[in-house]
């Protein structure tokens, strides 16, 4: 992507990007900024034929969640080798986390709610909440190798009085790249002076903190540098890298308010 001569310039260390139609960059654009994606982490499907086994079991479940855009994916693939009913995918309950992930499960047909909440520990306390009532507890929860354990611990410690079963099944692995010294070095040489960096996931930290110290006018205390989540400003933190501001929820929005504060 050409970098144009703008006086913001925001890189977004984020995946799955397409830069015709992001809605972070089209937000950044409208309001005087101009975004540049470079992906920092891959990702390889895994245990697809388990999961559709699960998916044909799906009127079974009180509900499915997805607390990422790779899993909705994921459910894109192991719905196209069985004959799971349409009626069911809109009929179950779907959780999920953020408008992005939100969206690419509507267009699957799940009917969503809870993307308002931003993370996985905000939505697992939402469904607790709306499931009050719910005789069935049986929870299915397609996720990454690197997901953390606070949306089943936090519905498993409800158990007692929930009865929450949560099926867990591991749909992608999430790869770090190696290095991004490529990328880096073009966003230095156009004539844009960097503003702000955005981090979206914790797992592409350590590989964004070594690939920035070749850079002394990327440096930490150069630029501002933004979580999307507490959980990546968590990460950063942990390698010493000083947070301007935090994005509570994952959209184009929270983005904007944060760098205007």
């Amino acid at each position: 992507m050409e970098i144009r001569d703008l006086s913001n310039l925001v890189v977004l260390f984020k995946s799955g990007t397409n830069e015709d139609n992001d809605p972070y960059l089209k937000i950044l654009e409208s309001h005087g900024y101009h975004g540049h994606c470079i992906p920092i982490l891959d990702f390889h499907f895994i245990n697809l034929d388990l999961y559709a086994q699960l998916l044909r079991k799906l009127e079974q479940y009180l509900a499915i969640v997805f607390t990422s855009p790779r899993a909705v994916q994921a459910t894109k693939m192991a719905l196209n080798s069985v004959d799971t009913p349409l009626s069911w995918i809109q009929s179950i309950k779907c959780y999920a986390v953020g408008k992005a992930t939100a969206h690419a499960a509507q267009k699957l047909g799940f009917q969503t709610s809870g993307e308002s909440t931003g993370n996985a520990e905000l939505l697992s306390q939402f469904i607790v909440q709306d499931s009050e009532r719910a005789e069935n507890r049986e929870v299915l929860f397609p996720c990454g190798n690197l997901c953390r354990d606070v949306l089943c611990e936090t519905l498993k410690a409800h158990s007692q009085y929930k009865k929450f079963r949560v099926t867990e099944v591991k749909v992608y692995e999430t790869v770090a790249k190696e290095d991004i010294s490529k990328e880096l070095y073009m966003v230095t040489q156009s004539n844009v002076p960097v503003d702000s960096i955005v981090m979206f996931s914790p797992s592409g930290v350590p590989v964004l903190t070594r690939s920035l110290k070749k850079f002394p006018q990327l440096s930490v205390n150069s630029v501002k540098i933004l979580a999307v989540g507490p959980t990546t400003e968590s990460e950063l933190k942990k390698h010493n890298v000083p947070v301007y501001a935090t994005l509570r929820r994952p959209d184009p929005q929270s983005l904007i308010d944060c760098l205007q504060k």
